[in-house]
Order: structure tokens, then C-alpha cells, then sequence
């Protein structure tokens, strides 16, 4: 009977029977996972298995291929510290929700770190910066990846300022300005990892370049739809575009 343990986020809770409920689990080692909680929405477990908490697993079943059972240790409760905040409740779900698009079952390697790391860090300043380099990291992960570090048309690393939409690869402002209605906007943050967002519309540009990607490229290879809380989140951005980016 195979059997294993993990560290795992929670990202996805379905209410199956009375207690229990289905749970999907971004794990460490396991990809993205789906197994039978019993009792999920007993006293017990009902505030661990909390989408965007960090807990560890127990996962079994007949056959490898059966959905299985799960026992669920609480890890840590991150949703708890941004429950009371609407914004970052907002990517906290959306972090979860994107794991949709992952594959099932297959290791994404360090991707899982760099989630919990962005969990940790919601309730801190950037989290609106650090969502938009996390969906880069995770165009990436689906095969998707942007080259970001070089122009495609000069080979210069200087004043990128744009993304062709055919190869998705970086193109400097005076190379694409024949073109530039034709490219992608680039914002500078996401060309230096030191660098910070300087505006909320910054950001808005690196989700809709990540948005199209998505879109256009991620959702022709596998069946599936970009999760709506997605587009609630650009909407919540849009409504802090006077906001301070240091509250971001």
C-alpha cells in the first residue's frame, strides 16, 4: 500500500459528505496533490485545513492511483495572520488558486519554498511586488519561462523595456521602438531582482505580461481556466493606484 509524508500549503478545500472534504496540497516533495481529509470540518481541524496554511501530511492508499487519504498536522496557520486584511487575503487565495494550473503529482522542485516564502511574507510591505515575480517563477515552473535578462535583438542587458509575445523573450527600448505597438511592456522591476515596483501601475503591466503568457500560451497546453480571484486581485490593485507603494 504506498504510503508517504510531506511538508504541504493548503490550496484547495472541497467539502465532501458532512466533515470531511477533498484537499488539494501544493506539497514539497509530491507536486500537486489531492487526497480525503476525514473530518476536516470536525473542532479539530477546521482551522488547519485553512487554504494558504502550511501543514504536514500523511497521505495513503490502496493503489497509487487512488485519490487516497490524508492525516493533517498543522504547520503553520498563515491564513490566520492576513485574515483581516481584504488585499493580501485576496493573494493569499490567488497564490493557492494558481497552483491549479500546476501538474499533478509531479515535483516542481524549489517552487514549493518560494511559495511558502511568499505566504510568510504577506503581511509585510511588497507583497504586491513579490506576487507579481511569483507568477514569473511560475510561468517557469509550467514551461513557460521569460527571458528577462537580455535583449533578443541586440544581446545588450541595458534599458529592456519590452517582452515579444511570440518567444517571451526581452527586447531593449531602442531595438522595439519600430515595434513597440506590437510588444509587451517590461516593467523595470522584474529585470533586477534588487529593483522595486516605483508605481501600482508598474505592477499592473507585470501581472497583464504574466496574464498573457497564461493566456495565450499555458492554457492552450493544458485544460484548464486562469482562477477568477485573479482578476479580483488586478481589480483590488486598481482601486490603490493613489495608494503608497510602501503599503504594497
Amino acid at each position: 500500500m504506498p504510503e508517504w509524508s510531506d511538508n504541504a500549503i493548503v490550496a484547495g478545500v472541497v467539502k465532501f459528505a458532512e466533515r470531511d472534504a477533498v484537499v488539494t496540497f501544493l506539497t514539497q516533495n509530491h507536486g500537486r496533490h489531492n487526497g480525503l481529509c476525514k473530518g476536516a470540518f470536525s473542532k479539530r481541524l477546521s482551522g488547519v485545513v485553512q487554504v494558504g496554511n502550511l501543514v504536514q501530511i500523511h497521505w495513503n492508499a490502496r493503489l497509487e492511483e487512488h485519490l487516497g487519504t490524508v492525516r493533517v498536522e498543522p504547520a503553520n496557520a498563515f491564513c490566520a495572520a492576513v485574515l483581516n486584511d481584504p488585499d493580501r487575503l485576496t493573494v493569499l487565495s490567488c497564490l493557492c488558486a494558481m497552483c491549479s494550473l500546476l501538474p499533478e503529482r509531479e515535483n516542481v522542485g524549489d517552487f514549493f519554498q518560494k511559495t511558502v516564502e511568499q505566504l510568510a511574507l504577506l503581511p509585510y510591505d511588497g507583497w504586491a511586488e513579490r506576487y507579481a515575480r511569483w507568477e514569473v517563477e511560475l510561468l517557469k515552473v509550467l514551461g513557460f519561462g521569460l527571458d528577462l535578462s537580455v535583449c533578443a535583438a541586440t544581446g545588450t542587458t541595458r534599458d529592456l523595456a519590452y517582452v515579444s509575445p511570440k518567444s517571451g523573450r526581452a527586447v531593449s527600448r531602442d531595438a522595439g521602438a519600430p515595434w513597440r505597438d506590437r510588444l509587451l511592456e517590461l516593467p523595470a522591476f522584474l529585470t533586477d531582482a534588487d529593483a522595486a515596483a516605483q508605481s501600482v501601475d508598474e505592477i499592473k503591466k507585470a501581472l497583464k505580461l504574466t496574464g498573457f503568457f497564461l493566456e495565450n500560451h499555458v492554457l492552450k497546453t493544458i485544460d484548464c481556466t486562469i482562477p477568477a480571484v485573479r482578476g479580483r486581485l488586478i481589480e483590488r490593485l486598481s482601486r490603490r493606484e493613489t495608494v503608497d507603494m510602501q503599503v504594497l
